[in-house]
């Protein structure tokens, strides 16, 4: 598996180095650690000098773990690099810390993160936390979100981790149920007022169950529940429950407008946990001009060990 983590010496970039030496990666994986000197922000980011000793420190934590580590130090636009590297070297997941040290130190996700959410070729870890205690996957039964779970079932990096999986109903405002008795025959009673309701659980029930059971079967000790409301409100607020220190969810949702790359579900999820979150693209089609530029032959110089 090839792995992209960046690091600029912040204390969110310590924490992605110290959570990805303790992820279960397949034998032969290789983590490619980069860092870039922001040469557009003199005294806001690290010097060259600053970088390279955070890249070396990243790869001294992951070589202790046991895990192939090679570096790399750049200069330039730290989002723009971060996943040109990532298309270069076909990472299949990038590791970034929630900010880094630029200004606005308050901010749950910094603009570096926010934008290599966006726009890199594969999955994206935003880590808060440099441990895994337990994790909530979310789903709706989208593409993104069934890319999701088969990214969980196929790589295993979270083997061991007890998994709760949740699917949120849209919120609806309901008739009280003393007044249902009153409810006119002519609109169905509550059972045809209700119906549309009652539907949207069944498939809500549906999303989660199918989800936790390729989970299950893939080795994951697994549980699902549903809940109705706000989806981003009640994702955060279920992870806070259950002390998940990773959610994982897809990059949108089965609402809002296909081609927008993050939806809003799960960039306020981003804003608003404290808990780290893995973001899942659904898969580019072969023939997509996306899919060309993600898998175009690399041009930087090798990293060395």
């Amino acid at each position: 598996m090839r792995i992209l983590l960046a690091t600029d010496g912040s204390l969110s970039a310590a924490a992605a180095s110290r959570l990805a030496a303790g992820l279960h990666w397949p034998s032969g994986s290789v983590i490619d650690v980069v860092g870039v000197c922001d040469a557009h922000d003199e005294g806001l980011c690290p010097d060259s000098e600053e970088v390279a000793a955070a890249v070396g420190e990243a790869v001294a934590v992951l070589t202790k773990a046991g895990l192939i580590a090679r570096r790399l130090v750049l200069t330039g636009r730290p989002a723009t690099l971060i996943v040109d590297v990532a298309s270069d070297f076909r990472a299949e997941l990038v590791i970034v810390g929630s900010r880094g040290l630029g200004p606005l130190a308050s901010m749950l996700l910094g603009s570096v993160s926010a934008e290599v959410v966006d726009h890199a070729p594969c999955p994206v870890l935003v880590v808060r936390d440099p441990e895994i205690r337990s994790v909530l996957v979310a789903v709706d039964g989208s593409g993104p979100a069934r890319a999701a779970v088969d990214y969980l079932s196929s790589t295993r990096i979270l083997a061991g981790r007890r998994v709760e999986v949740l699917s949120v109903a849209h919120g609806r405002t309901t008739v009280p149920p003393e007044l249902m008795t009153t409810l006119p025959v002519a609109i169905g009673g509550a059972d045809g007022l209700f119906r549309e309701e009652r539907e949207e659980r069944e498939r809500t029930e549906v999303h989660a169950a199918l989800a936790a059971d390729e989970l299950r079967r893939s080795g994951h000790d697994t549980r699902w529940s549903i809940s109705c409301g706000n989806a981003a409100h009640e994702i955060v607020t279920t992870a806070n429950s259950l002390d998940a220190s990773l959610i994982v969810m897809g990059s949108r949702g089965l609402t809002g407008i296909s081609r927008v790359v993050l939806g809003s579900v799960a960039r306020n999820v981003l804003l608003h946990t404290p808990a780290s979150v893995l973001i899942v693209h659904e898969p580019l089609r072969e023939d997509s001009p996306e899919r060309r530029r993600a898998v175009r032959p690399a041009r930087l110089p090798a990293a060395g060990r």
